[in-house]
């Protein structure tokens, strides 16, 4: 065989290998099913309740998801897998440009927050869907936030994981009511400890956390919407006032996000800036999705006292 050819096929054999992140290194080749996987969260889930029996991989989104566009290489990793797990239409709306018999691939696709009741953007209850509304930008994705829905994710997972491996579907039920139980005690613990605290309201830079306040009692009052747009000149002068008029002592902040506004209005009020980690981009740790989980939990709780 010549060279060039030789070269060539060894090339398109690891487009797929190339397609994947640094949390993706860790799944287990020639292993079951070979599972791609669209973000952090899902892949953390998918990996947790498969264990080691799959291949699982994720796509080139360790820098978050908001805004992100699959690579061709990201594609090409997705038809050449057996299942691709993603959040939802809502957040990576890219999927629906997914055509496995375009490709003519067998890949499946599974939308692992079907079954969640994801709520509307705070301030867009009343939007109708119509001409040049796109339904999917008037929800709130954030549901990763939130320990009780993670853990009907993940329930979902392991029921999907079964039907295309019956000879292993115990298994797959067997993590996921494991980690159930974790995230509901998790829960039950956070309740109790911000039933106690004495502020219920908290400051965000970007409106990811929602679902946390929700499930937990709280306000969450964003300086950025759930899109990560920048204020203008009068909603940023709006927003000093706000936080003067309030005193509010704290802005959460976060990976990935520009802090140049959050710099801003630090410099013009003297505002704290705390970091609080959306859990979005790959967090290159050892920790497990569900320490993470608690580590901003921790946070949110100790600034609130």
């Amino acid at each position: 065989m010549k060279k060039w050819m030789f070269s060539l096929l060894v090339l398109l054999a690891s487009l797929s290998l190339v397609a994947c992140g640094n949390q993706a290194s860790s799944g287990q080749t020639g292993k079951g099913m070979k599972i791609v996987t669209s973000f952090y969260p899902v892949y953390a889930l998918t990996k947790e309740v498969s264990g080691d029996l799959n291949d699982i991989r994720m796509i080139q989104s360790g820098q978050g998801i908001h805004g992100f566009e699959p690579s061709v290489a990201d594609i090409q990793a997705i038809y050449d897998a057996d299942v691709f797990f993603y959040h939802s239409h809502i957040l990576e709306s890219w999927g629906g440009a997914i055509d496995p018999n375009e490709a003519k691939s067998d890949v499946i696709l599974i939308e692992t927050a079907k079954d969640l009741d994801l709520q509307r953007v705070e301030g867009l209850e009343d939007v109708e869907v119509g001409p040049g509304v796109d339904p999917a930008t008037l929800y709130d994705p954030h549901s990763w936030l939130d320990p009780v829905l993670v853990a009907d994710q993940a329930e979902t997972i392991a029921r999907e994981l079964g039907q295309l491996d019956p000879d292993n579907k115990d298994y797959y039920q067997k993590n996921a009511d494991a980690l159930k139980k974790e995230f509901l005690e998790l829960n039950d613990k956070y309740q109790k400890i911000f039933k106690q605290t004495s502020q219920k309201t908290f400051v965000t830079q970007h409106t990811a956390f929602a679902y946390t306040a929700k499930r937990f009692g709280l306000q969450q009052l964003g300086v950025l919407g759930v899109a990560e747009e920048e204020p203008s000149p009068r909603q940023l002068a709006e927003i000093e006032e706000f936080i003067k008029d309030y005193k509010v002592k704290t802005i959460f902040v976060e990976k990935g996000v520009s802090d140049k506004m959050a710099q801003t209005l630090k410099q013009a009020t003297g505002v704290k800036l705390t970091l609080l980690d959306p859990l979005e981009g790959d967090p290159k740790s050892q920790k497990s999705y569900i320490q993470l989980l608690e580590e901003n939990l921790a946070i949110l709780a100790n600034e609130l006292k």
